[in-house]
């Protein structure tokens, strides 16, 4: 074969090599650019349907915001958002009347022994004791609560260097989860006087304290407003650092529990977006508590246990560092 066969016989190769590489590379483009065109499961027109959520009004204000963020994001899913306190959410979604039931406070598996139930938690809430504007105190004891709201035997703010003003406790309902952890980790289980004036709603109780001359109440950080101002316990403020260090019992974890989610499903979609970082910071802005956020030293002796309060010691140790 002369020299120039060789050369049309190379060149011939080349050109069919080079055909193959093109076709190859364009039918790879082919199929990068038709996968890009196809929603994704998560895309925002993958989501569609309702989802129901009520329970905790302490909750409440995140998840409301949370609720209107991923409406925006996923247009074709609508969230009702409701309150009622944390035995109504729990009662509620055992019931199947809503999707989601919040709670501050865990589910007692005798009471709800469903084994489908489940806890997704999403944020830490501290809570505060309040009183109105016209009461200048600015701490309270534990004793000096438990004899307000527990035995009545302080009844007028000048028992606790205050003015000569009566005292008003104001309370939550049997159904709020607030109202248990009040009287688990504050009156020390201890029941409240029952002649209590009782109010349904955080929202509506800093408001009924605000209104009400000589008022004392309790409530989440979440739904403060300036028209009332809070009161320490032992000194103690309701911060991150006095929670951490076991110095302040006035808490809890934030739940919104489920019976069996489906994967992918609208419910499952909205219960990862409350652990976004998008919404766990929007729990910051409204005096929440990241879930990340709250670290525990380790405990290593019986005197380093003493520190924590009881709360920390059952519910509370599995989140130790």
């Amino acid at each position: 074969m002369d020299t120039q066969s060789v050369s049309r016989r190379l060149s011939s190769i080349l050109f069919t090599t080079r055909f193959w590489q093109l076709l190859a590379l364009t039918f790879g483009t082919l199929i990068f650019l038709t996968a890009c065109s196809t929603p994704f499961s998560s895309s925002p027109t993958s989501l569609s349907g309702k989802i129901t959520v009520d329970g905790s009004t302490a909750l409440q204000p995140l998840v409301s915001k949370a609720a209107t963020l991923f409406e925006k994001q996923y247009p074709q899913v609508h969230i009702t958002v409701n309150g009622g306190g944390s035995v109504t959410g729990l009662n509620d979604v055992t019931g199947h009347k809503v999707d989601i039931g919040d709670s501050d406070i865990y589910a007692d598996p005798a009471t709800y022994p469903d084994p489908n139930l489940t806890d997704h938690l999403v944020c830490v809430i501290p809570f505060t004791m309040i009183v109105s504007s016209d009461v200048p105190v600015t701490t309270l004891t534990i004793a000096q609560i438990t004899a307000i709201f527990a035995t009545g035997q302080i009844t007028n703010w000048s028992q606790l260097g205050g003015p000569d003003l009566r005292i008003v406790p104001i309370v939550r309902p049997a159904t709020s989860g607030t109202r248990a952890t009040f009287r688990r980790y504050v009156l020390g289980g201890r029941d409240e006087l029952s002649s209590l004036i009782s109010i349904n709603s955080s929202q509506d109780l800093v408001n009924s304290v605000a209104n009400t001359p000589g008022a004392i109440g309790y409530l989440a950080a979440s739904v403060l407003n300036s028209h009332v101002h809070t009161l320490e316990i032992d000194g103690n403020a309701a911060t991150i650092e006095n929670i951490e260090a076991g110095h302040y019992s006035f808490w809890s974890y934030e739940h919104m529990y489920t019976l069996a989610v489906t994967n992918g499903s609208p419910v499952d979609a909205f219960l990862n977006f409350m652990l976004m970082p998008q919404v766990q910071q929007q729990a910051t802005v409204l005096h929440y508590v990241a879930i990340n956020d709250l670290k525990f030293r380790q405990l290593s002796s019986a005197s380093g246990m003493l520190a924590f309060h009881a709360p920390y010691l059952e519910e509370r140790k599995r989140f130790v560092l």
